[in-house]
């Protein structure tokens, strides 16, 4: 929570989840307690999901009550209504209380965690064994504001135009966007 970074880990041969295998930028509530700390299971999915503040998370994944992994927020259910000023976020705390990703990292949950998944919030200053990803930040003015960056859409106007290295908060958000 405090370090706002998301570790995967898969089983060792022993059945344990201790090998980590991805790590993802984060944003997590900015009061504190808003997103709760303890052991939790994956339950609901969406592929958009209204928000308690009338914004939409793309590839949300509920884990208790009303607090998911989803998607920075857009105005709308359209990948091109993206909020540019809280995707800058990332890497902080800037949420009511969920877990925000970029899109490729909240799809990247979506299609690999499967109902059920067990998952672990708590409060450490450190990131976890992989480090925390670098983030990017996208220029405000950008004709190419409203879309993530990371979005895998066939229509993301990112794609062949990456974001420019002087706009670059902390680099990329994973470190493998494929854009040619």
């Amino acid at each position: 929570d405090l370090a706002n970074c998301v570790t995967v880990y898969e089983k060792d041969e022993t059945g344990s989840y201790a090998i980590p295998i991805k790590a993802m930028a984060c944003s997590c509530g900015l009061e504190e307690g808003s997103t709760p700390l303890g052991t939790f299971s994956t339950s609901d999915y969406y592929d958009w999901r209204l928000m308690v503040d009338n914004t939409y998370g793309q590839y949300a994944v509920r884990f208790v009550n009303r607090i998911l992994f989803h998607s920075v927020p857009y105005v709308k259910d359209s990948a091109d209504t993206l909020l540019t000023e809280e995707y800058n976020k990332l890497g902080e705390d800037a949420s009511h209380g969920c877990v925000r990703l970029s899109v490729k990292d909240s799809k990247w949950i979506y299609d690999n965690c499967e109902i059920g998944t067990t998952m672990e919030v708590y409060e450490d200053e450190n990131p976890g064994p992989l480090g925390k990803p670098y983030t990017i930040e996208v220029d405000v003015n950008s004709p190419y504001r409203g879309w993530d960056p990371t979005d895998p859409d066939e229509n993301n106007p990112w794609k062949g135009h990456l974001p420019h290295f002087e706009n670059v908060k902390k680099y990329l958000t994973s470190l493998d966007i494929e854009y040619e």
